[in-house]
């Protein structure tokens, strides 16, 4: 029996197959998700199946319904080529994707398209958004974007009804501890932007991000003309009260207790995430109206920063009869005394001492109290060891 056509028979069948049931799905995934890592695997897989089989079954429905003659090598054919059509596309759009044409057709269309889908999601949010009742703080509207295809970046504007200064500080990128806070006169506004930015996938909503930027808004009224009885106003933010440059960043001294929120509550939803920016907002401008400011993260890590660093000037400052004089602190290194002291100790210690009842029988004395000791031949060393050890403290103690 011949091999060769047996060979080519099997790989006809499995290509046949594929063509059938694999390759044409394949492609069209290729042409609906274009980037190899907008999905899985095994998500690939699954819609290259489903589409083959429907593309096969809509040629059935041609030649059961429209009375088209068809056979499996015309269903083939005509797969092939639509594998081959739907491939060119692909190509095309990978080509489109790397080159700089979307940039630029964005900036020249999109503006308009996405003034009206922040329109229409101001309109949707507003229906749905049921936000804490604070004294002070309320959301004017709410924006929402798709940044890609598992975060959509929130935009809420935020008014606290009266004007308040912007307390601000100067961080530096490249040193963390590096801050300072700016002197008056500070600006003033009473309009706050909440940035957030949410991974949602499977009906589950984490935050990945928060802001809270104070900003300056414009004014916009719409309607038929000026006279128009019925006018819709409708707020824009100009700018944010924020400075950014390559080496630091001037920021509201506030920023950093809402950034915060992420890390301590990264369990909450977007709705309990904006209630609490809300009664925070609401906490300082109340705070501030009282007259009794709430002291910010940053203040209150300066002020501890300050008072540490305080502690080793005040225990080196001695009192003089003029007033007070710092004094250099020594280096709390022990300092082991050299030879010549030790000489100077032992002439101290020997001029003090008294040794007129020092006689030779002495000596004689302390040699026969020696040689009276009886040591044992088998002796407990480590019983031996603790003894010298507690005879070399008591010389060490008596000594000092």
């Amino acid at each position: 029996m011949d091999t060769v056509p047996v060979i080519v028979e099997a790989a006809r069948v499995i290509l046949a197959f594929l063509n059938l049931f694999f390759i044409p799905g394949f492609v069209i995934s290729l042409v609906f998700f274009p980037r190899f890592a907008d999905l899985g695997l095994i998500q690939r897989l699954v819609y290259s199946l489903i589409l083959s089989i429907g593309a096969v079954i809509a040629f059935l429905f041609v030649d059961i319904v429209l009375g088209v003659g068809t056979t499996p090598g015309t269903i083939s054919l005509t797969l092939g080529v639509l594998s081959a059509f739907m491939l060119v596309v692909w190509l095309c759009e990978i080509w489109y994707l790397n080159s700089s044409l979307p940039v630029k057709l964005n900036k020249r269309f999109s503006r308009g398209y996405q003034a009206l889908q922040m329109y229409f999601s101001r309109m949707i949010n507003s229906n749905r958004d049921r936000f804490v009742n604070t004294a002070m703080a309320r959301v004017v509207w709410h924006e929402n974007v798709m940044s890609d295809r598992n975060h959509i970046n929130h935009s809420y504007l935020i008014d606290i009804g009266e004007e308040i200064d912007i307390q601000q500080v100067d961080e530096n990128k490249w040193n963390s501890s590096d801050r300072a806070l700016l002197p008056p006169p500070h600006p003033g506004t009473r309009y706050f932007e909440l940035f957030i930015r949410e991974y949602n996938e499977d009906g589950i909503s984490l935050i990945d991000d928060l802001q809270v930027y104070p900003v300056q808004v414009t004014e916009k009224s719409e309607g038929i003309n000026k006279a128009h009885s019925i006018q819709r106003r409708t707020l824009k933010i100009a700018r944010r009260i924020d400075k950014k440059t390559d080496t630091s960043e001037i920021r509201w001294i506030y920023s950093h207790d809402f950034h915060l929120f992420v890390l301590i509550h990264p369990q909450d939803t977007l709705g309990r995430m904006v209630d609490r920016v809300l009664l925070k907002l609401d906490e300082i401008v109340i705070s501030i109206k009282n007259g009794s400011r709430i002291s910010s993260h940053v203040e209150v890590t300066e002020k501890l920063k300050d008072e540490f660093d305080a502690v080793p000037e005040k225990s080196f400052i001695t009192r003089t009869g003029k007033g007070m004089t710092s004094k250099v602190p020594e280096s709390p290194v022990f300092n082991y005394p050299t030879e010549t002291d030790r000489r100077m100790m032992h002439a101290e210690i020997v001029r003090n001492l008294k040794a007129d009842y020092v006689t030779p029988e002495t000596f004689r004395r302390s040699d026969r109290m020696i040689a009276g000791i009886n040591i044992p031949e088998k002796t407990d060393i480590d019983s031996l060891k603790t003894f010298i050890r507690e005879m070399e403290d008591d010389g060490n103690y008596l000594y000092e």
